[in-house]
Parts: structure tokens; sequence; C-alpha cells
């Protein structure tokens, strides 16, 4: 069907074009100063568009290493590991369930950037790149600082400063939910006179461009990473180009709910306390090394509001960190605006039931590949009067298939008789010709919504269908899928009906099946699946509708050949001179009009 080879290469396209198209439109704010408030007393406040200064140590790293200390917080989804010297979190590791794992079969660790005790990419000798880690504006806590580590429980670290008249006490906890890990601060002002402090809490992302790409046709990776910002009503997401041409990008004026690094299927999150909003977030990416990157380091950073401390008084801010798949029920149980993590584009609303019903469906066919099929033969049997209303049409078309190249022939120089002769074909013959296409575009947001819902879904990752299809979120190692999907593809195009000339037909007929198997080839093999079945039931569709109307046909007659010539009935009156107001016979006379 043509109508649906259209909406396919489409949505194949605003695909590859990235999430800026997907998700909620960002409002262009330019390079934005996130804290403006800052004043030169925050040694750990960074510049706008560059990474954070950092003093030299002032101990050795042999020092530090000597001081170095681990605290660890265990439960069944994950595991966690804090380190007194960045005083961040240095591993999430995703424990409690068999799907998440990295390529030599260990748990996978959320987080990408690395510290001495963690040799991974985008390595970090003095630990500044640890998510979780904290900057205290208006106080002087050395980049060196060592803190002091207290392993309280299996699900509790804490964490304890004293310095320049302050005395910082962190706590890491476990959250009762999946991936959750709640940071409590307490600032206490030890010194005799009045103090201004401000909490920023950051997270980092390295992300490496061999990651990021998606193959020839520049297909969107799992990896492509962005930042996110919810602030009041709105979600701002920044891609990497948008960060690193741009700056820094400040959003929120006390009304900030969450601040994010993502990627499609996995985000490290800090939400502000419900009741409590942030000041600001602000995101950043920088490409390393210059000039010819390797990949991208990204950090978000979570604001809080300036607080006046009177001697002996203190100052708790609560934070909600989530590490972890973009899962909906426990983003849902998180909440703190988690939820708009999974971006399902302009159509979420749709995207986010078809997100339902595909779990309801396993729930009982505990295969998701299956579950897929079935899902969309539900969908065509709810839109099946639509599409029925278009198949139909298209098949009274296809009956008229000799006409219509009769009238290319005669007129195939001159496309204004052509178009008076088919629309002449059409109304004779009572078709519709928009009857073909309207369905299909009154369907799109339905179709769009189920595509990006699959892109998304994270119930996929790493899921089998059957033999060589082992992760459903990733492409077709063989290509079978896609190439299965083009040979339909060129068989509907057969099958479907076109006023268009030979040479635009052919084109059709070719180039529009490769050019969809030429994007299929990078995406995940659980969208081709869905686009595989739908054009299976499109072709039955077709042809169910063909065999009832040729029974209708047989019991009707043949169709008779289409006039080129008007007849209208004209009055003369008699030649034999009588008067013309009596009545006079009428005859049909055949006059030629120029035209079909």
């Amino acid at each position: 069907m043509l109508a649906l080879a259209v909406v396919a290469v489409g949505v194949a396209v605003l695909y590859f074009l990235g999430t800026d198209l997907l998700g909620t439109a960002p409002t262009e704010e330019g390079s934005t100063e996130a804290s403006t408030e800052s004043s030169g007393a925050s040694t750990g406040a960074s510049p706008q568009g560059a990474e954070p200064a950092s003093a030299p140590p002032a101990r050795s790293v042999a020092e530090r290493e000597a001081a170095r200390a681990v605290g660890t917080i265990v439960t069944d989804q994950f595991t966690a590991e804090i380190d007194n010297l960045g005083g961040g979190v240095t591993s999430f590791r995703i424990t409690g369930d068999p799907r998440f794992t990295d390529e030599e079969g260990n748990p996978l660790d959320v987080l990408s950037t690395s510290t001495p005790g963690h040799p991974r990419r985008g390595y970090d000798p003095l630990e500044r790149y640890e998510s979780l880690r904290m900057q205290l504006g208006g106080a002087n806590v050395p980049d060196d600082a060592v803190w002091e580590l207290e392993q309280v429980s299996e699900r509790e670290v804490r964490l304890r400063w004293s310095g320049d008249g302050l005395r910082i006490v962190r706590s890491f906890l476990a959250g009762e939910g999946r991936y959750q890990l709640w940071h409590t601060v307490e600032v206490r002002n030890t010194a005799d006179y009045e103090r201004t402090v401000r909490l920023e809490l950051e997270v980092w992302h390295w992300v490496e461009r061999e990651d990021e790409s998606g193959g020839f046709f520049a297909s969107r990776s799992a990896a492509i990473s962005s930042g996110v910002c919810v602030h009041g009503e709105e979600t701002e997401r920044k891609d990497r180009d948008k960060l690193t041409d741009d700056g820094e990008h400040g959003y929120g004026n006390g009304d900030v709910h969450v601040a994010a690094v993502e990627n499609v299927y996995f985000v490290q999150a800090l939400a502000a306390e419900t009741g409590s909003p942030a000041a600001r977030c602000a995101l950043w990416a920088q490409n390393r090394p210059a000039g010819d990157p390797v990949g991208t380091l990204f950090r978000t950073r979570l604001l809080y509001g300036w607080e006046a401390l009177a001697p002996g008084a203190s100052q708790t801010y609560r934070t909600l960190g989530y590490f972890g798949p973009k899962d909906p029920d426990a983003l849902q149980l998180a909440g703190h605006r988690l939820p708009e993590m999974i971006d399902l584009g302009f159509f979420a609303l749709i995207a986010s039931q078809f997100a339902r019903v595909l779990t309801l469906i396993h729930e009982y066919i505990p295969n998701w590949g299956l579950a897929i099929i079935l899902l969309t033969l539900v969908l065509r049997l709810l839109l099946f009067p639509l599409t029925n209303l278009s198949f139909s049409s298209m098949a009274k078309m296809r009956r008229l298939k000799p006409e219509m190249e009769r009238i290319n022939e005669l007129y195939k120089d001159d496309a204004e008789k052509k178009g008076a002769a088919t629309m002449e074909l059409y109304r004779k013959h009572k078709i519709n010709p928009l009857a073909g296409c309207l369905p299909s575009l009154v369907q799109l947001p339905v179709w769009w919504a189920l595509y990006t819902s699959l892109s998304t879904n994270i119930e996929l990752y790493h899921m089998p269908f059957y033999g060589w299809l082992t992760d459903l979120s990733a492409p077709d190692p063989y290509y079978v899928l896609p190439l299965a999907l083009g040979v339909l593809m060129h068989l509907q195009q057969r099958l479907s009906p076109t006023s268009m000339d030979p040479t635009q037909a052919k084109m059709m007929l070719y180039f529009m099946p490769v050019m969809i198997t030429g994007f299929m080839l990078f995406l995940p093999s659980g969208l081709c699946l869905y686009m595989l079945t739908n054009s299976a039931l499109g072709i039955a569709q077709m042809r169910l509708n063909e065999h009832r109307l040729q029974r209708e046909v047989e019991a009707a007659g043949p169709i008779q050949a289409a006039a080129t010539e008007d007849e209208e009935e004209l009055e003369e009156g008699p030649d034999d001179g009588s008067d013309g107001n009596k009545r006079r016979p009428r005859r049909k006379r055949r006059v030629r009009r120029g035209r079909a």
C-alpha cells in the first residue's frame, strides 16, 4: 500500500533525526548562565561552558591512596560504592535483572566515568567525575578533601567533613524502590558569624563516538546521550551538539524538579524532594580531545538556593538519586516527575498505552516477539474500519487499471486532459481517490506512537525472540527481517493501484522497498518485526478485499469502458417550419468536447 509505505518512510526519517523531534521541543535559551548567583567564594562552582576548575591536590597520590576508603550499599537490585576521596558514587551495578550485563557477562555498571579504583573509560585521577559528588557554594571545601567514611549498615553509608567553620554530614541510603539512592546533606555552621551557602549536586556521563555510531545510514544509536531538566511544567532535552556548540544551559527559577543525563534506555537523575524544588539546573557537555574527539563528557548539575545560616544553625537537603533503566514501573514508583525521563514523543499519551498493552499481553505470552506480533494484530483489528475503507477504494481502483492505462496512453502528452479523464473515470464509478489516503493519515498518530513506544521500551532490552534474534532492542545481526520486509513492501507496491506515469511507478516499485530495507538494517529488530507483521497483515487484507470485490463484479457484470465523449440531449425544432413553441421531438446528439 503506497500510503503505508510513505508513512513508514516518514517514521523512519523522523527516527533518524534524533531526540529533538521525538521529545518535547526545547525552548531556545542559547547559552544560559546556570549559576549567576555564585560568587568567588564558591571554589566548587565551575565557570560557564568549562570543566570545573580544580586546584592541584595538596596531598601526594600515595597519601591519597593510603587514605582511600570505600563504602558499599547492597540491595536486591543494585550494588553501589561510595569513595571517601571524591565523596561521590564510583560504581552502581545492577544485580537484580539478568538482562543488564556488560560484554563480559558481569552486572552492568550504570556509571560510565571512572576513578582510580574502577579503571573504565573516561578515567579521572582526581575523582572529580563521580556522580552525586557535591559542591558547596560559599564555602571552601578543597578538591582533595578526605571524607570520614562510616559504613552504617548494608544499606547506608555516611560521610563527614569539618573545616572552614562548617560541619557537613552526608548520608547515602538505599530507597525502598528499585534503583533509588537517597542522598541527605546536613550543613551546620560552627563559626561565630553568619554563613551563606548553596548546595550543588552533579552527575557525570562519558560516551564514545564508536558507541554512538549507528551504521551506514547513521541510524540513531541507543547510546546517544542528552541532558535533561524538568522545571515547572516543562521538560528540556539537549543533545550533544546543542550542549557542545552553545555551552552550558541553565533552566529554572526556583521550580526545578529533576536534573539528569540519559541515553535511550538508562538514566542518572537527581530529583529534589517533593514540595522543595531546587533553584536551577545546568546542562553541559564537552568533546574530548579537542579537534578530533573520541567521545563526549556530559555533566548535569542540580543547584539549590542560597541559605543563610546563623551561628550554630543547620540546613538539611534531601535528594533522590535514580540510577538505572528507564523502567516505567520503577520510575512511577519513584515519583518526583521521574516518569518524564521516558521520551515517547509528541504522541506520548498513545505510546504509553501501547506499552501498557504490550506488557499486559506479555503476562500471558512470555515471549516479547510474539507479544509484538499479537499487539500488531490487535491494532489492525481495531483499525479495521479505517483500513478496510482504504483497501476497498484501492481494490476498486485496481479493477480500473486497464482503463487508467488507456487514459495514460491516450493523453500521455497532455497532463491536464489526463487528469480530467481520470477524475471523470472516478466519478462514473463512484470512487473517491482520497479514500485510500485519508484513513492512513488518520492512523498516522497511532503508527507513530507505536513506533516510538517500541523504540524506547526497556522491556525489549536484551530480550530474545527465536533463533538468531537474541536481542529485540538491537538490529537483526543477519538482516533477515529487513530483507523480508523489503520483499513484502515490493509485493505490496505491485498489488497497489497507481495513477502515476510508468517511470514514477517503477521508482516506487523498486526504490521504496530498497530504501525501507536500508533503514531497517540498523534499527531494533523489535521495530522491524512490527513493520514486517504489519505489512503481511496489510497484504492479506488487500487480497481479501479484492476477492470480495471480484465476487461483486461477477454478480453485477463487467465494467463498461469509460467514454471519451460526453452525450447531451439537445432539443431541435422540426424541419417542416412549424411553430417552434410546439412540442418538438427529442433526440440525442453527440457533441465532441475535446476532453475526456
